[in-house]
């Protein structure tokens, strides 16, 4: 399924394959998922993190996916029974928060593919998951290792936005190895 998306819509997919259960748990490690009450997976894809988020979340919080591919959606919702899933772009972040009847978000894992966005892409999605975090709340995302000005810009803008961000060691079992920002606003 990747592979055809990826072909169909690059920038939608972002990848050839979904990422691997190593990378899923760096996602999700480094994040007090307990005392979450509102958790947001953005870009979920055919759920490579939900599993990881399901498991960890507490049972009374609120847990919403957002994935801008229909196909990918639909995948993700028979995949996950019950799952809360938003087809549209993490840019409307602000009005799906609100359709939920929810003020700001403890959590945002993201699996967006950042390099394949134009820099004002990324300010402005950065800039709308931001704006819907609470303060102290958590972003993760990944990115690729291989060296690129894109990645240095974005890790730059993360670093700007953000009070607090660390990196984890390279997930090798992932194709292509990555590694994972953990933000804190």
């Amino acid at each position: 399924m990747f592979i055809i998306q990826y072909f169909t819509n690059p920038k939608q997919t972002g990848a050839l394959c979904a990422s691997s259960s190593k990378l899923a748990a760096a996602m999700t490690e480094n994040i007090d998922f307990q005392k979450a009450r509102n958790i947001a997976e953005i870009g979920a894809g055919t759920g490579a993190f939900t599993r990881n988020i399901l498991s960890k979340k507490d049972e009374d919080a609120n847990f919403f996916a957002v994935e801008i591919n229909e196909k990918m959606a639909n995948k993700l919702s028979h995949k996950f029974e019950n799952l809360d899933i938003e087809i549209n772009s993490a840019l409307n972040l602000r009005n799906i928060l609100s359709k939920r009847k929810i003020n700001k978000l403890d959590i945002v894992i993201s699996s967006i593919p950042w390099a394949l966005l134009k820099e004002k892409e990324q300010e402005q999605l950065l800039y709308s998951i931001y704006e819907c975090l609470d303060e102290g709340g958590y972003f993760t995302t990944f990115a690729y290792i291989l060296p690129t000005r894109a990645r240095a810009k974005f890790r730059k803008k993360l670093f700007a936005l953000f009070g607090e961000v660390k990196t984890s060691k390279t997930v090798w079992q992932n194709i292509p190895p990555a590694f994972v920002y953990y933000c804190k606003k």
